[in-house]
């Protein structure tokens, strides 16, 4: 198993290959089979899964870009903190496309084994993201 700098470089490489929407490259990052705790609605199993919810994000933000801010080592887990940037051209959280900059704050905790990320938990600030969106909030009926 790769050192903490080397988890920290196999966690940079993901954030990157997000952000350029570079499925090729997440194969070497991600296992086949990697468990996402907290999966988007429809989303699939496995790196085909978490390719899934990069397209969808690319979809909605072209420009989307992730910058770390931390990254906590321990043992074989990395525990991060993402900013990801963009532009908002395409539906998101039912939103239709606003042209407006967003940020979106995310969490992550990944497990890795044999240098790949083999479970990962992330959680992002989807309501701060939708009212930089000028959603607006309605109680449900």
């Amino acid at each position: 198993m790769p050192d903490g700098s080397g988890l920290r470089g196999v966690y940079e490489g993901i954030i990157s290959a997000v952000g350029a929407d570079d499925a090729v490259a997440l194969e070497g990052l991600i296992a086949a089979d990697v468990i996402d705790h907290m999966p988007v609605p429809g989303q699939p199993g496995g790196r085909e899964g978490f390719i899934f919810w990069m397209h969808s994000m690319h979809a909605a933000f072209p420009d989307m870009t992730g910058a770390i801010s931390d990254a906590v080592v321990e043992g074989d887990k990395i525990a991060g903190r993402v900013l990801w940037t963009g532009t908002h051209e395409g539906e998101f959280l039912g939103l239709p496309a606003t042209g407006r900059p967003v940020a979106i704050t995310a969490m992550h905790l990944v497990r890795f084994r044999g240098g790949v990320a083999v479970e990962w938990w992330g959680a992002a600030d989807l309501l701060g993201a939708a009212m930089s969106l000028n959603a607006r909030l309605e109680p449900p009926l």
